[in-house]
């Protein structure tokens, strides 16, 4: 492998520039936009490496179902280098970005290198792994190398609002089935093997509106959300003891969590009693809990209070709900390590991510699948994203070897 790590060290510069490609397509979703502009570009350097490709269009009714509104048609590419192996590893990676902020020192969508930082949309997540992933192919085939297993890549649209019409609808619909998966996930020398589950609720509580001269004659749905949400933030603080037994980047991210009021809405005019007031909840749930009962046990707090105030009136919708992932396979996590030590010189460190990714999508169908990408220092999602220039030789060696151990 030395001969591919000096390929890579060569290729340095142009897996900066084809980052900075990649980042300069302004691919923000929601609503989706340029979603064609950079599947055209992806394939394109697909088929310079030899790969045979094929796109994928969502279908209206998979769109309508998730609530997908505007923004570019839903493309996903897929690519195959068949070696005659028995097995496959597919390397999956979204090309979509979240929205940013006027905040941002630099231009988000015109991708700049300071203090040996690359800063730009999307460099971190994950337009940064889709490079490395690519020129890991590139240093192979250069060097004459060949995986034990084929390599297939999709890469897809929507990870960023939740994947069920990207990568979740392609595995669904049975067109890929691998033996093995890589997506997004930790860097250096950690390694993602799962994440926590989620419970997505709406909290919607009714009054009765009324002028605001004359409160007695209403019922202030304000006030009564109010009691709910203390009710639920009294769970909270139970909720927060529980520790999962696997490790996590950020030692706090070992804990359940619960969030509320990251959405709120209600109430019309200020001299009006509210007749409705909406907050939403977010519960993350660890391996070691059952999602149902995480969705019981806020019902019961409810239930409670609503046995103590006759005049509450509560619904609560799902909004998501998804069980915790974990992979737990000796094959892949082995590649895996062994990639990590060879480059880094460190031993691995396996963990779980607090927040959902696309890989929870291989987990669930029994595909063992591991994360990993260029480090950014986890500025993901906000202002100022960005990706260190060295970490994205160093991921492309990563790559390279995992794929050379996998059989």
């Amino acid at each position: 492998m030395e001969r591919v790590f000096r390929h890579i060290d060569s290729k340095k510069d142009d897996i900066v520039s084809f980052t900075k490609e990649l980042i300069s397509i302004p691919t923000v979703n929601p609503p989706g936009e340029n979603y064609e502009r950079i599947v055209k570009v992806l394939e394109k350097r697909l088929k310079s490496l030899g790969f045979s490709t094929r796109r994928y269009s969502t279908p209206p009714n998979i769109l309508k179902r998730y609530k997908v509104k505007g923004g570019s048609p839903r493309i996903t590419l897929i690519a195959r280098w068949n070696v005659g192996a028995k097995k496959t590893l597919h390397i999956n990676g979204h090309y979509d970005v979240v929205p940013v902020t006027s905040n941002w020192k630099t231009d988000p969508f015109k991708p700049v290198i300071k203090d040996g930082k690359l800063y730009g949309r999307g460099a971190e997540d994950m337009k940064g792994d889709i490079a490395c992933a690519l020129f890991a192919v590139e240093a192979l085939k250069s060097q004459g190398m060949m995986p034990k297993v084929n390599i297939e890549f999709s890469f897809v649209p929507d990870e960023e609002t939740g994947g069920e019409t990207g990568l979740g609808y392609i595995i669904n619909k049975g067109i890929i089935n691998p033996d093995y998966a890589l997506g997004e996930g930790y860097w250096k020398d950690y390694v993602s093997i799962g994440n926590k589950g989620v419970l997505w609720l709406e909290i919607e509580v009714k009054g009765r509106s009324c002028h605001g001269s004359s409160p007695h004659k209403g019922i202030n749905a304000f006030e009564k959300m109010i009691d709910v949400a203390g009710a639920i933030r009294n769970l909270e603080t139970k909720i927060s003891k529980r520790k999962t037994k696997y490790a996590t980047l950020d030692c706090r991210d070992r804990y359940a969590t619960l969030v509320i009021g990251g959405e709120m809405k209600g109430g019309l005019k200020i001299n009006v009693v509210p007749d409705k007031s909406v907050f939403t909840i977010d519960r993350r749930i660890l391996p070691e809990e059952n999602l149902d009962k995480a969705e019981e046990e806020i019902r019961k707090a409810i239930t409670h209070l609503k046995k103590r105030d006759k005049s509450l009136n509560v619904n609560m919708r799902i909004i998501t709900k998804d069980i915790p992932v974990v992979v737990d396979n000796k094959i892949i996590l082995t590649a895996m390590g062994r990639a990590i030590k060879v480059v880094f010189k460190k031993r691995p460190k396996f963990a779980i991510q607090p927040g959902g990714t696309d890989l929870r999508f291989f987990i669930k169908r029994g595909i063992p699948a591991v994360g990993y990408g260029p480090y950014g220092g986890g500025k993901f999602h906000a202002d100022d994203e960005h990706v260190f220039v060295d970490s994205l030789p160093k991921t492309t060696k990563v790559f390279a070897q995992f794929m050379m151990n996998l059989s």
